[in-house]
């Protein structure tokens, strides 16, 4: 434990969690949930003071908005450091989320912005669908739903009437989840049904070399004269 954090009163300490250093304000022994906070490049957990680990708490922060309107805020999350505009997201490779300013954020935006026009193959006015360049090939999209594209089909031929197609038949996340419980219930029944199968099995060898030894006839020796 470090020390007490003078806002909440509550305890505060670092740790190692499964994505990595970080500091804790609260327990999980306490009513309200722990609050926590990446450990920046530099920091450790043998030699981070009080103070410092108090800093970590002051993000999101704040930063201005977009020429649109839009919150701009510096934050670190699962996946590392990441500028948030709106609800949009960008990451941050060499920023840092406790001093980056708006105009630096602006920057990052504008870059990704031109990266995701630079990824749009194709669009279809007054539809949400569009084919985009992604890491294994171009595919459909709706926003929601993604569907593949065959390799040897060519993309400027793809009518929209195709595309809503191959999403239609693209499940939902809810089904595909459902689906995925059925076949961990169906796989959980079978091993049951297994092992009962073993254990009936195991209970009528047992039976049967019982029967086998009451079944035996005594073997009778006659003393030697």
């Amino acid at each position: 434990m470090l020390g007490i954090d003078p806002k909440s009163g509550r305890e505060v300490s670092v740790r190692l969690g499964r994505f990595g250093p970080h500091a804790q304000i609260g327990t999980v022994e306490e009513e309200e949930k722990p609050e926590f906070a990446g450990l920046r490049p530099g920091q450790s957990l043998e030699t981070i003071e009080l103070e410092e680990a108090l800093e970590l708490f002051k993000l999101p922060r704040k930063l201005g908005e977009t020429a649109e309107g839009e919150p701009v805020s510096a934050s670190i999350g699962r996946f590392g450091p990441y500028i948030r505009y709106g609800n949009k997201f960008v990451s941050m490779k060499e920023d840092d989320p406790h001093t980056v300013e708006l105009p630096r954020a602006l920057e990052l935006i504008a870059a990704k912005k031109q990266a995701d026009l630079d990824r749009i193959l194709k669009t279809f006015d007054g539809t949400e669908i569009q084919i985009l360049k992604g890491r294994w090939g171009p595919f459909i999209t709706d926003g929601s739903k993604n569907a593949r594209i065959a390799k040897d089909r060519d993309i400027e031929t793809l009518t929209l009437a195709e595309c809503e197609e191959a999403l239609a038949a693209v499940p939902d996340k809810k089904s595909k989840k459902k689906t995925k419980k059925a076949g961990a219930k169906k796989a959980t029944k079978k091993k049951a049904r297994k092992k009962k199968a073993k254990k009936k099995t195991g209970k009528r060898k047992t039976a049967k070399k019982k029967a086998g030894k009451k079944s035996a006839a005594p073997v009778s020796v006659e003393p030697a004269e």
